[in-house]
């Protein structure tokens, strides 16, 4: 009888064994997966609600004075202007190609657009919250003289998350190529105010976005996972450029 009791707890201690193996292999896998997003900076590191002031109130002078200068952009734009905000609806670290040359490309730098995908990513996290926070109404829908000619952006305008992703990226590169920080800052400028004359951002939700970009950056810069992965792609980066 005793040679059974000792089978049988043998089998349930080895069915106890399996099944931690199980769980544990389960989730190193998760783990590893790839498409796993990095937290290279989170809410609870950067909560804009509480960083940035409020938006304008939408029927302040300060709200006008944004609306019009929308319409002046809008009157005054030309097809090269519509052209160039349309292009830079695409959030990628591939828009300062114009900046960095024609070895820019993502075929040319794997490390490189792995680690901005997740910058990209992570920043969008930290802006989300913010923006269903205000629910400021976009400037075509506070006005209806605004026509954009960009796509209509289904969320809420403040603060831009084109104007923080792309400050954060000029950020970032610049400390990868000192050699054209003026340029790189200037593109991202330039990126976040493609938003106004496409008439679909006020200027406070821009400048706003390039607050939220120094301060992601700041936490960033802080995380030892980013700052690996920031010098692996530097390398990267500085070696396919020539510097």
């Amino acid at each position: 009888m005793s040679y059974y009791r000792k089978q049988y707890g043998r089998r349930i201690f080895m069915k106890r064994i399996t099944g931690i193996f199980i769980v544990l292999s389960l989730v190193l896998m998760s783990c590893n997966a790839p498409g796993v997003a990095k937290v290279y900076v989170s809410t609870s590191d950067v909560d804009l609600t509480k960083l940035l002031a409020p938006p304008p109130a939408q029927d302040s002078a300060q709200t006008k004075a944004e609306i019009k200068e929308i319409l002046i952009f809008q009157e005054s734009r030309t097809k090269q202007m519509a052209d160039f905000a349309a292009a830079d609806q695409n959030i990628t670290v591939y828009r300062f190609a114009d900046v960095l040359g024609d070895k820019f490309k993502k075929e040319n730098l794997p490390l490189t657009t792995a680690f901005f995908d997740e910058v990209v990513e992570n920043a969008k996290k930290i802006v989300d919250p913010a923006k269903n926070y205000w629910k400021r109404p976009r400037p075509y829908e506070a006005d209806k003289r605004v026509n954009p000619c960009v796509n209509k952006p289904g969320n809420a305008s403040y603060p831009s998350g084109h104007s923080t992703i792309g400050n954060l990226i000029a950020i970032i590169l610049a400390n990868m190529v000192p050699e054209k920080k003026e340029e790189l800052f200037n593109r991202g400028l330039t990126f976040a105010l493609n938003r106004v004359i496409g008439g679909v951002h006020y200027r406070t939700d821009i400048e706003a976005g390039r607050i939220a970009a120094a301060l992601i950056a700041e936490d960033m810069f802080n995380n030892e996972e980013f700052k690996e992965d920031f010098e692996s792609a530097k390398a990267e980066l500085r070696k396919v450029l020539g510097y």
